[in-house]
């Protein structure tokens, strides 16, 4: 966890005490060390704050391209490990980083689901593009749901975030290849994450 990393959660845990409510289970679900994807449904821009001050590792999360467009608000994201992703190509350079990070051990954060749902329903099918990653590096999945009834940001919101446990490469690897092993694979990490979120408060 860097420096300025730390400054910054220990700011914001601070604040997010004092103004939300947010509980927090399976925390001990997250590996002490070694490399990581951790997947979980995205119902607020919020959901990446919560979860850095609930993890006890540095998360490295890959975003959407547009919030790198402020030129402030990208030197800010990239000083927390954040890094872009174009979503309408196959971003070779973001994939490469990705892949990067969790060849050094790190805690990889991506929605799956490939945007943010406000509507308070239930996670939507994961793209394809996280079990790839995950059948490229044999890193293992972990599951994460959050719940809250609104994605809207209101001050003393309730949010909800379950941890799972990890489903290691031994666990989620098939005889099968290519295509398959991917719509697999991503089934598995939608089928998880909704369990956890069907737990709720």
């Amino acid at each position: 966890m860097t420096c300025f990393y730390r400054i910054m959660r220990a700011i914001a845990s601070f604040f997010t005490h004092l103004f939300f409510r947010i509980k927090k289970y399976g925390v001990h679900n997250i590996p002490k060390e070694g490399p990581v994807i951790l997947c979980c449904n995205h119902t607020s821009i919020s959901d990446i704050l919560f979860m850095g001050i609930l993890c006890p590792r540095q998360i490295y999360f890959m975003g959407k391209d547009e919030l790198f467009k402020n030129k402030i608000l990208a030197f800010f994201f990239r000083k927390l490990g954040s890094f872009s992703v174009n979503r309408r190509t196959g971003d070779k350079g973001a994939i490469n980083k990705a892949e990067e990070l969790l060849n050094e051990g790190k805690i990889l954060g991506i929605f799956p689901e490939g945007t943010r749902y406000t509507d308070g329903a239930a996670p939507r099918k994961a793209k394809p593009g996280t079990a790839m990653l995950a059948l490229a590096t044999k890193a293992p999945i972990l599951p994460c749901a959050v719940y809250r009834e609104t994605g809207k940001v209101k001050l003393f919101q309730k949010a909800t975030f379950r941890f799972g446990a990890p489903i290691y490469y031994e666990e989620y690897a098939g005889e099968d290849e290519g295509k398959t092993a991917i719509r697999r694979v991503s089934t598995l990490i939608t089928e998880k994450i909704t369990e956890l979120w069907e737990m709720k408060h």
